[in-house]
């Protein structure tokens, strides 16, 4: 049976046509439910260093957190190409997302990424173009195709989506306050939210940002088009949030030695939205309710929280690698 990749059916919807009512201004349910179950953390995925927290597989319908971006510092000695293009570029680059899985995953969040220094965005960006700014993006894994005789099959496509960059009003600056959330509105799929609550106090940001014009010198609130994520609002989802750094062609081996870091990334408060009495609210992502991981090596990361973010499913997190012992 061959599969005819031509008629591959991309699910899309019109995030304009969905009410979003129930995600915004979501009352804190402090609770317990039945038969709540800490997760248990799985082995380290290769080729990222990366801190992740993750619930249980439960009725979640998405999750929310207030978070401060952190800065990124790149290795210069890590500065190359990855044999995959002829540009060269800094080969880690930090992520700051959120994610969740019923029966495929999807990944939704910030990538550091590269943008217009100036109005003038009449040249195309390539892989080598300087990086800037964080930038929203969401992946997902869409698995049915059609064959040739119109049989619906598996598939299992990886589709990756990023913010368009000649929209300045989504770039986002270290020092940024958010509030990031990803939900799902609908059977199977999710959207990605996000809203600036305080612009960056540092000078160099602010600087950049002002060359731009945006109204009030504030980027303006990103919704993603609803993607596919199939299950979700329908069975058991696990939700995810993750501080990373991410290593060009590396994906899946082991993590290369670097002196790249980010600095420390406040998760203020983390939620998880679930549907009680009919009505979307949220609960405290508390370590009750979660797993953690720290890969490769926890002495790659420093972790502390205070007893107002222990309580509300926050923490504040460095990323410096270490070399793995």
């Amino acid at each position: 049976m061959k599969k005819d990749l031509n008629k591959v059916v991309i699910p899309t919807l019109d995030s304009h046509y969905v009410p979003l009512d129930e995600f915004n201004d979501v009352a804190v349910y402090q609770g317990q439910f039945e038969e709540e179950k800490t997760p248990a953390a799985p082995k380290c995925f290769l080729g990222a260093w990366y801190r992740k927290v993750f619930s249980s597989k439960d009725y979640w319908l998405g999750i929310e957190g207030v978070i401060r971006l952190g800065e990124f510092i790149p290795d210069d000695e890590r500065f190359g190409s990855d044999n995959r293009t002829f540009w060269k570029r800094y080969l880690d680059s930090p992520s700051i997302y959120m994610g969740g899985h019923a029966l495929s995953e999807s990944d939704a969040g910030l990538g550091y990424m590269s943008g217009y220094e100036t109005n003038d965005m009449s040249e195309s960006l390539n892989y080598g173009s300087k990086k800037i700014c964080y930038r929203p993006f969401y992946r997902y894994i869409y698995s049915d195709c059609i064959d040739n005789e119109g049989n619906v099959i598996r598939n299992n496509v990886n589709s990756w989506n990023i913010s368009d960059p000649k929209r300045p009003e989504y770039y986002y600056f270290p020092g940024d306050l958010i509030k990031m959330s990803v939900y799902s509105p609908v059977e199977n799929y999710l959207q990605l939210k996000i809203e600036v609550i305080e612009p960056t106090s540092i000078e160099q940001y602010k600087k950049q940002r002002a060359v731009y014009g945006l109204k009030d010198n504030k980027p303006s609130t990103y919704y993603s088009p609803l993607f596919y994520s199939e299950g979700h609002n329908k069975e058991k989802a696990e939700f995810k949030r993750v501080n990373s750094i991410d290593q060009y062609g590396n994906e899946g081996s082991n993590v290369k030695p670097t002196k790249a870091k980010v600095t420390e990334a406040v998760w203020h408060e983390v939620y998880l939205y679930r549907r009680i009495n009919g009505v979307v609210m949220k609960v405290p992502f508390n370590q009750e309710r979660q797993a953690t991981m720290a890969c490769p090596n926890p002495e790659s990361f420093s972790i502390t929280m205070t007893k107002e973010q222990e309580a509300l499913g926050g923490e504040s997190i460095t990323i410096h690698p270490k070399p793995i012992l």
